[in-house]
C-alpha cells in the first residue's frame, strides 16, 4: 500500500470573490493503493484549521471521510477525489464522515473563503 500525506490547507483570502477556489481546511492522512492510477483507501482527518469551512461545518480530528460527492472510500480514484474536492466560494461539498464510534454523518459543507 502506498501511503501519502495530503495537506488540504485553505488559501488565505481577504476578499470573497464568487469564482475563488476554496479549500476544505483539513490536514489528513490519506492511504492510497496503486501507482499509475491510485485509489484512495482511507482518509483520516488529523487537524482542522481554525475558521475553515471544515471547522464551521463541525468536522473534527479523528473522523474518516468515507465518501466525497458520492465517490466511496475505499476505492475512489485519487484523481477523481482531488477534482471533487476543488470547490469555489459559494459551492457545497457533500461528504459522508465516519466517527470514531463507527457512526456515519452525512454533511454538506458550504465552501466560503476564510
Amino acid at each position: 500500500m502506498f501511503k501519502i500525506i495530503v495537506v488540504l490547507i485553505s488559501i488565505v483570502s481577504f476578499n470573497a470573490l464568487a469564482a475563488e477556489e476554496v479549500k476544505l481546511g483539513v490536514v489528513g492522512n490519506v492511504g492510497a493503493d496503486g501507482f499509475f492510477s491510485p485509489k484512495v483507501m482511507s482518509f483520516i482527518i488529523e487537524e482542522v484549521k481554525p475558521n475553515s469551512p471544515a471547522e464551521k461545518a463541525g468536522i473534527v480530528a479523528g473522523q474518516k471521510i468515507i465518501s466525497i460527492e458520492g465517490c466511496k472510500i475505499p476505492g475512489c480514484p485519487a484523481s477523481k477525489a482531488k477534482k471533487l474536492m476543488r470547490k469555489e466560494s459559494g459551492d457545497i461539498l457533500q461528504l459522508v464522515l465516519e466517527n470514531e464510534d463507527g457512526s456515519q454523518v452525512p454533511l454538506e459543507v458550504p465552501m466560503n473563503a476564510w
